[in-house]
């Protein structure tokens, strides 16, 4: 019997009778995730929500501010979505609980997609659009030195990617970074990817396809830095970071294999396995309880960074421990 949380049990087995990833368009494949998140509870209400244009590097990136009352700080978040699906209305919920939650204020960032954009277009607008973010505080009227990123499935590898590169430039000073379910390794050697191959939501191939229409091997490899974070020569003086995973999702162990490496770099890190969860759960707020959960550590996690940062550095011994599931909705 396959494992995993009943209600999301039922999510898989009827996507196992439906086409894969793979196997339809990409502008289906949109639709249906568009359909999915728009079918889901709404996110509350916030004192502010702008949206913005920024200059790119060949188009303008749009994004999303969502600012409370008295801000104490700025997340900028990058949804999921393989690189080639998703957008600021697939992320608004999760950024509205985030906003809410937190007292930070949120940007999210409607970063270029693959096939049409294909890398590092992605990762170009991340970063641009995280510096201009740093850049403008009065204009977004935060306190852009208290600063997070935060990136679930395809937008943690984008995450990952921007916190090495303001690392190696000295700029921004990211406070933490909060990585959900990340793929940080395209050699796709990890025993989870095929011990969750089918019947898990995501499947293995739907994983290899994301990785591929994006440029894995046509133009970038996999070893490359940009597309593969856990494979930089060094992690050192990243900062402070919560990396969540599910228990059931074929990339599960890039996120165990991203928290061990941030541990031998002394990077202060906690890695949180919510068990019985599967590939995407992280926005399924109102249909299962872990979702909510897991959001509201992540709202309690950048809250603490983001009051330290003023005081001290961060950094510390990483800890891994798993929390399991609820058995409820």
């Amino acid at each position: 019997m396959l494992a995993g949380h009943p209600t999301l049990r039922k999510l898989a087995d009827a996507a196992r009778a439906q086409p894969g990833l793979a196997d339809i368009s990409i502008a289906a494949a949109r639709e249906q995730m568009a359909a999915r998140t728009a079918a889901r509870p709404p996110g509350p209400a916030i004192h502010e929500v702008r949206d913005l244009v920024v200059p790119g590097s060949e188009c303008n990136i749009p994004l999303r501010l969502y600012r409370p009352r008295d801000p104490i700080g700025v997340a900028v978040v990058f949804h999921g979505g393989g690189w080639l699906m998703g957008s600021l209305e697939s992320f608004d919920a999760t950024s509205r609980h985030l906003a809410h939650e937190s007292g930070l204020a949120v940007v999210s960032v409607d970063y270029r997609l693959a096939p049409e954009s294909p890398f590092p277009a992605a990762l170009d607008d991340a970063w641009t659009a995280t510096q201009w973010v740093a850049k403008n505080s009065e204009l977004l009227e935060v306190d852009s030195r208290r600063l997070v990123v935060l990136g679930e499935s395809a937008g943690g590898n984008l995450a990952a990617g921007v916190c090495l590169l303001a690392r190696d430039f000295g700029a921004p000073a990211v406070c933490a970074q909060i990585l959900i379910y990340p793929p940080v390794d395209a050699r796709l050697r990890i025993a989870s990817l095929d011990q969750f191959a089918e019947g898990y939501l995501q499947t293995k191939r739907d994983v290899i396809y994301a990785y591929r229409t994006y440029g894995l091997d046509t133009l970038v490899d996999a070893t490359d830095r940009r597309l593969s974070p856990l494979l930089a020569p060094s992690h050192r003086g990243l900062p402070m970071t919560l990396l969540i995973s599910a228990g059931c999702d074929a990339i599960r162990d890039d996120t165990n294999a991203y928290a061990t490496c941030l541990l031998a770099a002394d990077v202060s890190a906690t890695h949180v396995c919510y068990s019985s969860m599967m590939h995407t759960f992280f926005g399924m707020r109102g249909i299962v309880a872990d979702a909510a959960i897991a959001q509201k550590q992540v709202a309690v996690t950048v809250r603490e960074a983001v009051l330290l940062s003023d005081r001290r550095s961060i950094r510390g011994p990483s800890t891994i421990f798993t929390e399991s599931s609820s058995s409820g909705a």
